[in-house]
């Protein structure tokens, strides 16, 4: 062989070299990349619990569980733009209606008595409440406190429309 040729074999290995650097650095660089993408989302997920539930009384529930967690985010999430609540002898629209339970701690509850009446895309449940707390700082007791709660199925999923009590806070 000759000294050209030599220079050619040279050339052409630290060219193949710095291509094998070149793919493993692309390639570390991807892996790097697709890692960063894992551990934090760009959009944010639904609450597993959310997604997974499916019937009104788990949607009931977990909106229950929300209010008492104080989670508004949520709370606001399933509640329809033309939600009513029916309370304490009072009508509220939605945004009457949060800050009413806003004024709510909820220590513990209970559902009993359920019952589930589908109609098309909404569904009506009537229930029991038990529920022990505190309304606006004063102390809240509801024994056997009869709700009822329409949902539908909207296009970004369940929200509740309306719900009518004999909670007997002002």
């Amino acid at each position: 062989m000759t000294i050209c040729g030599m220079h050619d074999l040279q050339k052409q290995y630290k060219i193949a070299s710095m291509l094998r650097l070149t793919r493993i650095s692309q390639i570390l660089v991807l892996t790097m990349v697709g890692l960063l993408l894992a551990a934090c989302t760009k959009w944010k997920e639904k609450s597993p619990a959310w997604a997974n539930a499916t019937g009104a009384e788990q949607f009931e529930r977990l909106w229950w569980q929300d209010v008492k967690e104080k989670n508004w985010d949520e709370v606001e999430k399933h509640l329809a733009a033309t939600y009513v609540y029916q309370t304490s002898g009072k009508t509220r629209d939605r945004e009457a209606s949060l800050e009413h339970l806003k004024n709510l701690e909820i220590t513990e509850y209970e559902m009993g008595d359920v019952e589930i009446h589908p109609d098309g895309d909404s569904v009506v449940i009537t229930y029991t409440m038990d529920m022990k707390g505190t309304y606006g700082g004063q102390p809240l007791q509801l024994p056997h406190t009869r709700m009822m709660s329409v949902w539908q199925q909207q296009k970004n999923g369940w929200a509740a429309i309306a719900h009518a009590d004999s909670f007997s806070v002002q």
